[in-house]
């Protein structure tokens, strides 16, 4: 069998100035994406005018008008485009390790019922513009957040747990996670970084917005009915199905 084709989703929205990084953390990838589909809305110029640059410069990027409705609809904008057999994740303002994809791929590649690979994220504040991750003065915290850049999926995931939540403008991917670990999504979750989380006032996070947190209530709400309508009990274990597995596999 040969090597799964890969689509990137990144949804952007004012963020034209970090595509670059974002985009060439993809592209010094060991494994190619077949296409990176960058969605924003459609009076984001910046963008559009930055999609078509690195289209110029023969990146395999393609330009997708989408909802100015919080990230949640953008990434369905992307999913309803992907080709790919896997679907990856960025946000514009963060960047993906040198080996993500290659890690990620060759993990997903040794068990076929595994459905999705996770890692570890980095929060940062300082990026290191030559080697694409966090500079040596940065302010760092690595740990597994439930956030999607960090995962990669096959691409029938989805038709398993459906889109993103349209009605969230937070928490669509802790949401995402939950619907996961609901509908027992076998999950490898790897304990290597493999995702640069920048942390910025711009930032839709850093906002003092009181729906972050009246979103996250309603995420675990959906969860618990779900869990209820499918026979489940309430469960207390981590967000992530699986297991936190060191990488790279020694033998014993």
């Amino acid at each position: 069998m040969g090597k799964p084709s890969v689509s990137v989703i990144i949804p952007c929205a004012g963020m034209a100035h970090f595509l670059p990084n974002a985009v060439g953390s993809i592209q010094r990838q060991d494994e190619q994406v077949d296409e990176i589909l960058i969605a924003h809305p459609a009076h984001d110029n910046d963008t559009a005018e930055m999609v078509r640059k690195l289209a110029g410069d023969g990146v395999p990027v393609v330009s997708l008008e989408a909802p100015d409705e919080g990230p949640g609809p953008v990434r369905n904008v992307g999913l309803e485009r992907a080709c790919g057999d896997v679907i990856a994740f960025l946000d514009a303002d963060d960047l993906w390790s040198a080996d993500k994809l290659s890690t990620q791929l060759e993990r997903l590649s040794m068990a076929p019922h595994v459905d999705a690979v996770g890692g570890m994220t980095v929060q940062f504040d300082v990026l290191d513009k030559e080697a694409l991750a966090p500079a040596d003065n940065s302010n760092t915290n690595t740990d597994l957040f439930p956030v999607v850049g960090m995962l990669i999926c096959r691409r029938t995931v989805f038709d398993k747990i459906g889109p993103f939540d349209d009605d969230l403008l937070y928490s669509e991917d802790l949401d995402m996670h939950l619907r996961m670990r609901d509908f027992d999504i076998p999950v490898a979750v790897l304990d290597v970084p493999l995702l640069y989380w920048r942390q910025h006032d711009e930032s839709m996070t850093s906002l003092p917005d009181p729906r972050r947190y009246t979103d996250i209530r309603i995420t675990m709400l959906k969860s618990i009915r779900r869990r209820r309508q499918l026979g489940l009990p309430p469960t207390d274990r981590q967000v992530l199905t699986g297991y936190v597995e060191p990488w790279p596999r020694t033998s014993s």
